[in-house]
Order: C-alpha cells, then sequence, then structure tokens
C-alpha cells in the first residue's frame, strides 16, 4: 500500500513540475516573441527592402538592409503556380523582371529564367528570391521583417501556414509583424497564430480611438499609420495605451525630422539611410557598382566631400559640416545634370543630406 502510495505521489510531482515548467517555457517563448516590439529604441525599416542600394524585393535589397544598418524590411510574398513563393509587389512581372506575365500564371523556374531590372529599368544580374532565399539574408543580418498582407492569400490556412513554416525554419517569428487590413482575415490570421504581432494601416488623426481598441484586442499589436497622418498628441496617446508605433511614407527629411519627434518603434522609409556619413560612403561604393553612378571619377569626388564632411563631424564643428553638405548637394546637383549619376540617386543622396543638415543645424 505504501508503495502504491509513493509512486502515487511521484507521478503528482512529474505532473506539477512538468505543468510549471511548460507554463514557464511558454511563458518565455512568449515573451521572446515580442521582445523586439518592448524595446524603446527606434529603428528604420527599409520599404521593400534596402532598394537604395539594389532592386527592390530582392535577397540582396535585404542584404543591403543589414549592411547598412536597417533594423526592420518590408516585404511582399506571393505564389507562383507551382505553389511556391516569391518575393513580389506587382501581380505581374513587368515592371521589375525582364520578363512577363502574372506569377499564379508562372513557375518559379519560369519566374527565375529572368533576371530582375532595377529602379531606372535597367537589366541587371539579381533574380526573384523565394521566400526561402530572403528570409535567411533577414535571419543571417539580424532584420526584422514587416510582412505586408495587402498580397497573397493571407485568408488561406496553407498560405498562411507554409509562410508561417518558412519564417520558423528562419528563426523571425519573433522579430517580425503582419500588417493585415481587412479586419476578418487579421482576426482569421489570430486565431491560428495568437502570439503573431498584428497591425493595420490606421489614421491616427481620423480614428485615434478606433484603432487604439482594435488594436488592444491582440495579445500583440503595433499601431501602424502614415507619417502624413499623426501629430506628437496622438502618439503620446498611442504610448499611454502601451502601444509602439510604425509610421511609413518617411521619405523625406522634413517627415523623417516629424518622425523622430513622434519617436516611433519603426519609421519606414524608401530613402532615407540609417547613422550617418560612413553609411552614405558605403552606399556611394554600392551604388558605383550599379552604375546609379556611372563613372569613377564622379565616385571619387562624392566621397572626397564625404570623407571632409566626416572629418568635420568628429572635430565637432557644425557650421563646417553644414556647409560642405550643401556643397555635397551642389555637387549633386552638376552630376545630376551632366548624367554622370542617375536621377534616382541623387534624389537618394540629396534627401540624406538634408537629413544630415537638419542634425546638424
Amino acid at each position: 500500500m505504501m508503495k502504491i502510495k509513493f509512486l502515487m505521489l511521484s507521478i503528482l510531482g512529474i505532473f506539477v513540475l512538468s505543468f510549471t515548467f511548460g507554463y514557464a517555457a511558454n511563458a518565455e517563448s512568449a515573451d521572446k516573441t515580442d521582445e523586439w516590439l518592448r524595446n524603446d529604441k527606434t529603428e528604420i525599416s527599409a520599404h521593400r527592402g534596402a532598394h537604395v542600394a539594389v532592386p527592390e524585393n530582392t535577397a540582396e535589397a535585404i542584404e543591403w538592409a543589414g549592411l547598412l544598418g536597417y533594423g526592420f524590411v518590408e516585404i511582399d510574398i506571393q505564389e507562383t503556380k507551382d505553389g511556391q513563393y516569391v518575393l513580389m509587389h506587382d501581380e505581374n512581372i513587368e515592371r521589375t523582371t525582364t520578363g512577363s506575365g502574372k506569377i499564379e500564371d508562372l513557375t518559379l523556374e519560369e519566374i527565375k529564367s529572368y533576371n530582375v531590372v532595377d529602379a531606372d529599368g535597367n537589366e541587371t544580374n539579381y533574380k526573384v528570391p523565394t521566400l526561402q532565399e530572403a528570409l535567411k539574408e533577414a535571419h543571417k543580418y539580424n532584420v526584422g521583417v514587416n510582412f505586408d498582407g495587402s498580397k497573397g492569400e493571407w485568408d488561406s490556412k496553407k498560405f498562411v501556414d507554409d509562410v508561417m513554416n518558412i519564417a520558423e525554419q528562419n528563426d523571425i517569428l519573433n522579430h517580425s509583424f503582419f500588417v493585415l487590413s481587412d479586419k476578418g482575415t487579421r482576426d482569421q490570421f489570430n486565431a491560428w497564430y495568437p502570439e503573431a504581432t498584428v497591425t493595420f494601416l490606421g489614421n491616427a488623426s481620423k480614428n485615434l480611438d478606433e484603432d487604439i481598441k482594435e488594436l488592444k484586442k491582440y495579445d500583440s499589436a503595433i499601431y501602424t499609420t502614415s507619417i502624413h497622418n499623426i501629430d506628437k498628441a496622438a502618439a503620446e496617446k498611442i504610448d499611454e495605451e502601451n502601444l509602439k508605433i510604425h509610421v511609413y511614407q518617411v521619405n523625406s527629411a522634413e517627415t523623417y525630422a516629424k518622425a523622430k519627434e513622434i519617436e516611433p518603434r519603426l519609421i519606414e522609409t524608401d530613402v532615407i539611410v540609417p547613422g550617418g556619413i560612413d553609411r552614405l560612403l558605403d552606399l556611394v561604393e554600392q551604388l558605383r557598382k550599379e552604375e546609379g553612378i556611372r563613372d569613377d571619377q564622379a565616385a571619387h569626388a562624392l566621397k572626397i566631400h564625404l570623407n571632409a564632411i566626416k572629418y568635420f563631424e568628429k572635430s565637432g564643428n557644425n557650421d563646417k559640416v553644414v556647409k560642405h553638405l550643401n556643397g555635397f548637394k551642389e555637387l549633386l546637383k552638376h552630376q545630376e545634370h551632366k548624367k554622370w549619376i542617375t536621377e534616382t540617386t541623387y534624389n537618394t543622396l540629396n534627401v540624406n543630406a538634408n537629413k544630415l543638415i537638419d542634425k546638424w543645424t
């Protein structure tokens, strides 16, 4: 009888310990899932990857996001005819590759047979990446991922499970969020994966209270809105509700300055480069390789100006920094007029020069 009682107590003890440690492990896992979200640091997110350096929605655009210091990338996922997942913003491949046709009508092999073109329409050696290839780069460079839910079949359990499995294989789920603006799709996704961070395109200037109420339904959420639809007062109210902010459409020095005042968790951009002169020097080097800068002399002249600015930054000479940044802008204007740099290169470097002028003025 004593042996039976001892055995029952042992089993009960094992059960209690298993439950306790299992609960602790699950709690730890849940904490890890939104750890990035609870961080107060403001990071810059590259819309469709760092297409300041290489074409959008490529594995290389995610690699360059890591190299240039972006914290996140936004990507678009679509399914091919043979059930493979690729990065592509449009429903067809005409704008971004040398091929044509809808993604849903093409196999992965067919899509991979074409080359990606850059923002100026020039053919490159890059290929449309699979989701696996893209997320492998994100994990390698510790870059978070914003999954744009406006593309792809996010109301399909198979589609969602496949995407989540690929994300889990690449250790991305604990460093990601999902933009699902359709309420029904978002609620269904949340029922399937309640630990995943969700959001939708809110409007903090018109629907602030309603948006907050909707987001508070979820265990993990972030408030997403255009930089044009939010002010300091709205940002403070969102913060009071313990929600972090993700602003997008930040594509000028002025909107970047506004975004910094709001202190969001993420600033999403097509053109702003994180950091200072060192990052711009890296970008100039890459743009020369990509022929956004069309000859070595033009690249050399830009680097001379940037290194001079870097010297005055280190010495804390604000006036000299601003003076040379304005000189850098004049050089850009001259080079663009002479067709030594592309219009895309001009716009990107000019916006970032203005960003630094604002910082040092």
